[in-house]
């Protein structure tokens, strides 16, 4: 698989979010690869993100197997960034950790196994940026098709999977855990990539 082609990017423009600068705005964001020394930071903020985290092993299991694991960064801007963000996760370059995303690569195909957005810096564009970068990733490695699977009580990001083109076509009964005793299904969604796909921005 083909690396990306711009390891420091500017997102595209949104509309502002609640939590600070959106993307498209401040500092260049920085989308590099995952690498062994990030773990502990991820899983921090895996652990505040989702009530069911992964684990340790998961993410290594990811980078051993090659699949395509980044992280998105933003070099902090002191004069804009909110004060909230103090307590906000950091990488050890000193940049805010926005995110991450992992994805399987297979025949023609691609399945995102994992996207998570920093709590602090949700509902600021990230999760849609990172979203398009897969979708461009995933086209230039040939692939013809993206596949996920999300949460049924997940409607947030089922909507925002709707709005960048992905479609609902199936049902994972019982996927999820949900308590000790409960799980709780997934809904399935295919992206085609066979469509324009959205650009991400080079600086």
């Amino acid at each position: 698989m083909k690396p990306a082609a711009h390891p420091v990017m500017r997102g595209f423009a949104s509309n502002a979010g609640d939590n600070g600068p959106t993307p498209g705005a401040g500092p260049p964001l920085h989308w590099r690869a995952m690498t062994a020394t990030d773990i502990d930071l991820v899983l921090t903020i895996e652990k505040a993100a989702h009530a069911h985290p992964w684990r340790a092993r998961h993410f290594e299991d990811s980078l051993q197997a090659g699949h395509w694991s980044r992280v998105l960064e933003r070099d902090p801007d002191s004069a804009h960034d909110p004060p909230s963000w103090v307590q906000a996760p950091r990488s050890i370059a000193g940049r805010w950790l926005l995110g991450y995303l992992i994805a399987m690569p297979g025949v023609g195909e691609a399945h995102l196994l994992n996207i998570t957005v920093a709590p602090l810096h949700r509902r600021c564009g990230w999760g849609r940026w990172m979203l398009r970068a897969l979708r461009a990733w995933a086209a230039d490695s040939g692939a013809q098709q993206l596949w996920l699977e999300v949460r049924a009580s997940n409607h947030s990001a089922r909507q925002l999977y709707l709005s960048e083109g992905w479609q609902e076509v199936g049902i994972r009964r019982g996927y999820y855990p949900d308590s000790a005793t409960r799980r709780e299904d997934a809904i399935v969604m295919r992206c085609a990539l066979g469509q324009r796909t959205p650009p991400v921005p080079a600086p």
